[in-house]
C-alpha cells in the first residue's frame, strides 16, 4: 500500500527512537520496534495488524521509555490507575 513516507508508523517510530537517549544495549529493542512498525505499515489488513502486532510494538516502546506511562515511572511518578475489570470485581466479591 502506497503511503506518504512522513505519515507511516515507521517514520513516527524512527522519530520517537531518535528523540530518546538510548545506548548500544538498546539496539535490538530499537530494531524490533522498527520491524513491528514496518510489518504494520506493509500489512494488507491494517486493522488486523494494529490488533495483533501493535501491542507488541507498544510493549517495546514502553520498555525503551517511549510512552507517557514509561516516562512517568522513570521520573518517579505513579502511572495512572487502571480501571478495575469486571473479573477483578467478581473475584473480590467472591473472596468477601
Amino acid at each position: 500500500m502506497l503511503q506518504d513516507a512522513g505519515k507511516t508508523l515507521v517514520a513516527a517510530v524512527a522519530e520517537t527512537l531518535d528523540a530518546l537517549d538510548l545506548t548500544d544495549e538498546d539496539t535490538a529493542a530499537k530494531a524490533l520496534a522498527v520491524h513491528y512498525a514496518e510489518v504494520i505499515d506493509d500489512a494488507r489488513d491494517q486493522a488486523w495488524a494494529m490488533r495483533w502486532i501493535a501491542p507488541g510494538l507498544l510493549d517495546v516502546l514502553e520498555q525503551l521509555g517511549a510512552t507517557p506511562a514509561a516516562r512517568s515511572r522513570l521520573k518517579g511518578g505513579k502511572p495512572a490507575d487502571a480501571p478495575v475489570s469486571q473479573l477483578a470485581k467478581l473475584r473480590a466479591a467472591k473472596r468477601a
